[in-house]
């Protein structure tokens, strides 16, 4: 018979260490009081994981445990894990930046709208075991639709637009550092949006095409889709995605004296899926998301009109400077997209100053973005795995500064142009996550109901009363955003050939401020494991 530690001819043998169950009892009660004492006392995680292993070693000693695992330095016990919390990592920090262009051309009744957005993702994500895995996403999404010109009169003004959108993304993950993630994000991002023209050339849903079959050029195709940053990183995706669906929006601007209000939303409804390359999981779903902004702002230039005259004369000779200083940043930036050739000449600078008045503003602006994603997950065989919900809720308030160009000849021609800058001063963002199994019995039966008859009110109810797991993250956001626009107005006409130009750049940075998960019977207690 083969022997192994307390086992002789096949019958247990307990060693004689002096006492019965009875002490063994005490002494596991002594060493579970201790770790509780510890615990409550907020003592380091590697303690408490070795006084668990302590109170394991003891049980096993009386008999009561076969066999113990090795203690676990971090504090975490994983034949302990709670069976309500989440299983999928979290997002513990995120950093986005996007460029974003919409060109709007007038016609005989409606204006053609088109717009391109192209984003780059740095992700921190945390397994349930404390893993940490980062992960860079890369997408662009391009709109097509109509507009109504400005409409209304008085102080009240605006329009409305609606269309098709499109978005095409990857995810590349695996990395297992920040540094190593961060230099493929940066790379990245100075190659697909590095350049705004090249970026709006590319991706704009007008002049996007010219440039794909420029990129399938013999010999000098794939040199020009590299140049226009259209090309793929050498990594290979984790995975990929695309969805559609259909967008709308508004844009309206109230006027209440020497106080300007601009108001702006926009909304999507789309379905799409993401296949995971590693696994072949496919998973399909649907989103509506939106957004809205109100903003209050005070134009400066008629406030520096009464001022007294010494304080007006220095206003008006910096506004003059401003004005002198963005003409050599627009110099410089066009000298870094087409050669060291541009130049804007004393005459020409002179010629500027004299047809553009600049009139600038400040304020403070809020926006709100909301989204609501159902999902379901198949494994690659087409077998389900499980239904999710993502709830994706943000609050931003920013401080503005704007600065309006108009210019115009004595033929009625007019070319408009305005720059804003917007930078963050409180924004909080919240995220919740909710997802059933299908590998456990309950959930199953609420799955199976719902890709009868999609009834989300059943499923929320069941996810209420403590179905499945649910985890909800909060984070801060610092962050800012820089927009263009131009304007166009021929022979003093409202509709002519001349249209309208937006482009702006936005970052945020997304800080995990706390992580918890829903537990039934009790609330919402801490998600340690996301950090």
């Amino acid at each position: 018979m083969r022997e192994r530690d307390g086992v002789v001819r096949g019958r247990p043998v307990r060693p004689d260490r002096g006492g019965g169950p009875v002490g063994y009892l005490a002494a596991i009660l002594l060493l579970a009081l201790v770790a509780a004492a510890l615990v409550l006392s907020g003592a380091g995680g590697q303690i408490v994981g070795y006084v668990g292993a302590g109170i394991c070693k003891v049980a096993q000693s009386g008999g009561l445990v076969d066999k113990c695992p090795p203690p676990d330095p971090t504090g975490r016990n994983p034949q302990a894990l709670d069976p309500d919390a989440p299983v999928q990592p979290c997002l513990a920090r995120s950093e986005t930046t996007y460029l974003e262009e919409t060109l709007t051309i007038p016609t005989k009744r409606v204006d053609v709208r088109t717009n391109s957005r192209g984003t780059l993702q740095l992700n921190k994500r945390v397994g349930p075991d404390g893993t940490v895995v980062w992960e860079v996403v890369d997408f662009t999404w391009g709109e097509g639709g109509v507009a109504t010109p400005d409409v209304g009169g008085g102080p009240v003004k605006g329009g409305v637009w609606g269309g098709l959108m499109l978005t095409n993304g990857k995810v590349y993950g695996g990395f297992r550092t920040e540094e190593e993630a961060r230099r493929f994000f940066d790379d990245l991002r100075n190659h697909r949006i590095g350049s705004e023209v090249k970026f709006s050339l590319r991706t704009n849903p007008l002049t996007g095409g010219f440039v794909w079959l420029g990129t399938r050029l013999p010999w000098v195709g794939d040199d020009f889709d590299r140049y226009m940053g259209g090309s793929e990183p050498d990594r290979p995706p984790t995975a990929e995605y695309m969805e559609g669906g259909v967008t709308g929006g508004f844009k309206a601007e109230l006027r209440l004296s020497r106080v300007k209000v601009p108001l702006k939303g926009r909304g999507w409804l789309v379905s799409g899926s993401e296949t995971n390359l590693q696994n072949g999981e496919r998973t399909t779903y649907y989103t509506q998301r939106g957004e809205f902004e109100a903003g209050v702002q005070v134009e400066v230039g008629d406030i520096v009109q009464r001022l007294p005259a010494p304080l007006r004369q220095r206003a008006q000779q910096g506004m003059e400077d401003g004005l002198e200083a963005v003409l050599t940043a627009i110099e410089r930036r066009f000298k870094g997209e087409f050669g060291n050739d541009f130049l804007l000449l004393p005459e020409h600078r002179a010629q500027l100053k004299a047809a553009i008045k600049v009139n600038p503003s400040i304020g403070l602006n809020y926006k709100h973005r909301g989204g609501t994603t159902w999902a379901v997950t198949e494994d690659k065989d087409g077998n389900v795995v499980g239904l999710s919900q993502v709830r994706n809720g943000q609050d931003i308030l920013y401080a503005r500064v704007d600065a309006k160009v108009e210019s115009g000849n004595a033929a009625g021609d007019r070319l408009d142009g305005t720059a804003g800058k917007q930078w963050i001063l409180f924004a909080q963002r919240t995220l919740t996550e909710k997802r059933l199994d299908y590998s456990r019995q309950e959930d199953r039966e609420i799955i199976d109901r719902y890709l009868l008859d999609g009834d989300t009110g059943r499923v929320e109810r069941a996810w209420d009363e403590g179905a499945g797991t649910m985890g909800r993250t909060t984070y801060d956001n610092t962050g800012d955003t820089t927009k263009l626009e131009g304007r166009g107005a021929e022979g003093g006409r409202p509709k002519t050939r001349w249209g309208v130009f937006e482009i702006g750049r936005e970052s945020e940075l997304h800080a995990l401020q706390s992580a918890h998960y829903f537990k039934p019977g009790v609330g919402w207690v801490p998600w340690r494991s996301c950090r």
